[in-house]
């Protein structure tokens, strides 16, 4: 008969085993992805590799006009940056005005998740055609960023509410008696206390805007964001440089995230260095 100790320990082992089949299963495709764009220059976009070399980053590096990359992924990392900024903001005051209790904020509550239940592709659709009876050009840096942070404020809004949820209100009620501001005391004490759902929130705001294609689809105009470049290619012609672009943004969204948690281990750090010296 196993003992408790036993049974715990098993039941650990059996969960880390599934927790790592499911990374393998999310990571794997990504691996071979990686792993395809760097066949050789006669490399084709199946198993086995056809030689080994950086043809296919080269080829995208020096891309003509009609399969150039490069604007698309400045404009999805400048997109993704801007969604990311607007969702942090607005999912902010969004959770801290559902703090407080008001009429209506039942209502207001399911308002700010209509973004994720309605289909993202009847959105850019309706939204595009709404747009386009107001006279609006259509346009990347405007209708496809509006449409995107109606997508990535209702997941940064769940988030910070979580975080709040599990926030203590006397620590704000003791700076407040010991005469601090509001705005002094959400400063110095909330936003440090709910900083990892900041950062939680901001990189929901840029991973979701990043790839986002239903949404983007109808209302990006005549600059396509990278998703929707990429989509075009495979249209016109499958080879390995797909392979290198999925992996050139793979890579950048890592580095995003990692950016993202430096922040937020300076910031904590900083945090803690001020409180050490104050006290």
């Amino acid at each position: 008969m196993i003992g408790w100790k036993g049974r715990l320990s098993l039941t650990g082992w059996i969960l880390g085993a599934i927790t790592l089949v499911f990374l393998a299963y999310q990571w794997l495709p990504i691996f071979t992805l990686g792993l395809l764009s760097f066949s050789g220059p006669t490399g084709g976009t199946t198993f086995p590799m056809n030689g080994t070399s950086l043809h296919w980053y080269e080829e995208l590096w020096r891309a003509t006009v009609m399969n150039d990359f490069k604007p698309p992924l400045v404009r999805s990392s400048l997109l993704a940056l801007a969604c990311s900024a607007t969702t942090i903001v607005l999912s902010v005051m969004a959770a801290q005005a559902m703090r407080g209790q008001f009429r209506g904020n039942g209502w207001f509550f399911y308002l700010m998740l209509l973004g994720i239940m309605a289909p993202g592709i009847l959105v850019g659709f309706g939204f595009a055609i709404m747009m386009r009876l107001m006279g609006v050009e259509l346009s990347w840096d405007t209708t496809t960023f509006l449409v995107q942070v109606s997508w990535t404020l209702p997941f940064g809004f769940l988030t910070m509410l979580a975080v709040f949820n599990r926030f203590d209100k006397k620590v704000e009620e003791a700076a407040l008696t010991l005469g601090a501001s509001r705005l002094t005391a959400f400063r110095r004490i909330t936003l440090p206390l709910v900083l990892p759902g900041v950062i939680g929130a901001g990189l929901f705001g840029f991973s979701l805007s990043y790839d986002e294609y239903a949404r983007s689809m109808f209302t990006t105009g005549p600059d396509a964001t990278l998703p929707l470049a990429v989509m075009a290619q495979l249209d016109r012609q499958l080879t390995p440089e797909i392979y290198a672009v999925g992996t050139t943004t793979t890579f950048f969204s890592l580095i995003a995230v990692l950016f993202f948690t430096l922040a937020f281990w300076a910031m904590r750090r900083s945090t803690s260095l001020r409180r050490s010296s104050s006290a």
